[in-house]
Parts: C-alpha cells; sequence; structure tokens
C-alpha cells in the first residue's frame, strides 16, 4: 500500500494512462480525483475503483480554463481534506506537421500540455505543503525528448512541459515537494493513439504500429499499466531522493 492514507488527483484519468494510474494509486491506498471532460469514461474509472473497494470520484475539468483548473484543486481538497499529489496526465495528439497547424490548434496544444500544468501546479502546491509536502508529476513524451518531425508542436509542448518540470524541482524542494514527469512512448490502446491515426489518414494503422515498435530495442509498444507502474514510482514517499527527472518509459526508443 504505497499510497496509503495519501490523496491524487489525475488529469486526463477518464481513458489511458490517467486511467490505469488512477485506477492502481487507488490500489495502493490513494483517494483518487479523477479530473477529466470526458464525463461517462471518468464515471467508468470511478466505478471500477469504488468496486475494488477504494474512494474516488469525478470532476469535471476544461483544461483550458485556468478557472476549471483552480476548482479541480480545490474541489479535490474540499471532498478528500487534503492533496499531496497532482499528475498532471491529460494530452492531446495536435494537429500534425508544420503546415497544418492553425492557430487554434496550436493554441489548444500547449494549453492542455503546458499552461494546465503550470496553472495545475499553481493551484496544488499551497496545498500540498499544508499536507506537510508530496509530489507533482507530468506525463511527458518521448517525443519531448528527441524530436518529432510528423508534430513539432507536440513535440515543443511536451519539451517545455519537462524544463517545467525541472525548473519546479528546483523551486520547490525546500517545500518537500518532489516534482519528475514520466515521458511514455506510442500506446496504440490510448486515444491519443487514435488522434494520430486521425489526422494522418494514408497511415495504416498495423503498419505504424510494427515501424514504432521495430524502432526499439524491445521491439514492442507500451501498455497504459506499465506506464502507470512508472508514474506509481516517481510519486512513491519512498523515492523521496528522486526529483527534476524525466523518466523514459518507451522501450528503449529514447535512444534509438
Amino acid at each position: 500500500m504505497k499510497q496509503e492514507g495519501k490523496v491524487a488527483l489525475i488529469t486526463g484519468a477518464a481513458t489511458g494512462v490517467g486511467r490505469a494510474s488512477a485506477i492502481l494509486f487507488a490500489q495502493e491506498g490513494a483517494k483518487v480525483a479523477i479530473a477529466d471532460i470526458n464525463e461517462k469514461d471518468a464515471l467508468e474509472t470511478v466505478k471500477t475503483i469504488e468496486k475494488d473497494g477504494g474512494e474516488a470520484f469525478f470532476v469535471h475539468a476544461d483544461l483550458v480554463k485556468v478557472a476549471d483548473i483552480e476548482n479541480m484543486v480545490e474541489a479535490t481538497a474540499a471532498r478528500f481534506g487534503k492533496l499531496d499529489i497532482f499528475y498532471h496526465n491529460a494530452g492531446v495528439a495536435g494537429p500534425g506537421r508544420i503546415e497544418f497547424t492553425s492557430e487554434e490548434a496550436y493554441d489548444q496544444i500547449m494549453d492542455i500540455h503546458v499552461k494546465a500544468g503550470f496553472f495545475g501546479a499553481k493551484f496544488a502546491v499551497p496545498e500540498i505543503k499544508k499536507a506537510g509536502g508530496g509530489s507533482i508529476l507530468f506525463t511527458g513524451s518521448g517525443l519531448g525528448i528527441r524530436p518529432s518531425k510528423q508534430s513539432p508542436a507536440y513535440s515543443a509542448s511536451k519539451a517545455a512541459l519537462l524544463m517545467l518540470a525541472r525548473a519546479l524541482a528546483v523551486a520547490l524542494a525546500q517545500d518537500g515537494i518532489r516534482v519528475n514527469a514520466v515521458c511514455p512512448g506510442p500506446i496504440a490502446t490510448t486515444p491519443l493513439w487514435q488522434g494520430v491515426l486521425a489526422r494522418n489518414p494514408e497511415i495504416v494503422p498495423e503498419d505504424y504500429a510494427k515501424m514504432n515498435a521495430d524502432v526499439r530495442p524491445i521491439k514492442r509498444l507500451g501498455t497504459p499499466e506499465e506506464m502507470a507502474r512508472a508514474a506509481l514510482f516517481l510519486v512513491s514517499p519512498e523515492n523521496s531522493y528522486i526529483t527534476g527527472v524525466a523518466l523514459p518509459v518507451d522501450g528503449g526508443g529514447a535512444m534509438s
């Protein structure tokens, strides 16, 4: 029970990596706030956690709105009495190649990845301080470490998020708050993967999956559950000497 007595707020927890992380954190003893715009799937995540004997609730959060970001933190602290972990996982695939990138699409990806991470941390920090310290975690990407020619806006937003993690790790260490990022490789079962396929209709899904697997030393794609276990590792109090880290969880893709 690595998270017994802890309260975690996870964005984008209705599906994919966020959902797997919420379920795992709850299995490890945490009370979990499921922040998402997708109410239907978020409530299914809550139901799964409660069926296993855990505690969770859904809070609607449109992460392009700072007021919603502030509200999700306040709602979590009001519901569970404190906040120990803020995990900003929500993400979108974005617009793809630069010639297809509109101002609106650029703003959306920057807002959801970077702005929401920044303001989520801003509002979470006072509550985490009250709890005596804790963790902030961001979902970065292997494409924030190495560039993507297919989506420069995505790479730029995730690279910014990794620098934000490092800057906050330095700024908040004296408050007992560790800040890290987990950097997943591609996962074929997530909405984000489906978003990549949707913006590139010429891609054959099976061929694209095989290509992404073949360039990795481990020769396969990852799963949401593998990313969730990495997230749990980074936020767990037993790993109290780890901060400012961008951890690739990508089958070796960041090296290849």
